[in-house]
């Protein structure tokens, strides 16, 4: 059995939940990542199933199963491994490998952005 991701800034960043921060989506050839697929992944890892996932996250499990599989048609390798016998869904090697580096450049980037941000919000309200 795969390792869980552990508990340290490789969880979903707060700057995702809360109303400043960054939000990232990444493009490329004519595919996107976010944070709600990213979050998808992340929370099969620790719930151990797709239908659970998307229960938490207040969508249907079909609509999480069309997230997946975008995310999985943009690469050659699995994201997620459907255990037999209805026994759950794991993520794959490279399913934390990209959870992993997608999590890194949250953190990297809002950290990056803490400045702007602490400006821009100084600016809302004239002194």
């Amino acid at each position: 059995i795969m390792k869980k991701l552990k508990k340290n800034k490789n969880t979903f960043p707060p700057e995702l939940a809360n109303s400043s921060g960054v939000k990232i989506k990444v493009y490329f050839n004519g595919h996107m990542i976010g944070a709600g697929k990213m979050q998808l992944i992340q929370l099969i890892n620790l719930k151990g199933s797709i239908s659970s996932a998307a229960k938490t996250m207040g969508m249907s499990t079909k609509r999480a199963d069309k997230l997946l599989k975008s995310v999985e048609d943009a690469f050659a390798y699995p994201v997620v491994i459907k255990q037999k016998g209805n026994k759950g869904t794991i993520i794959s090697t490279f399913g934390k490998e990209l959870l992993h580096k997608y999590l890194n450049l949250c953190h990297d980037l809002s950290k990056e952005s803490e400045d702007f941000i602490t400006w821009a919000i100084s600016k809302q309200t004239v002194k």
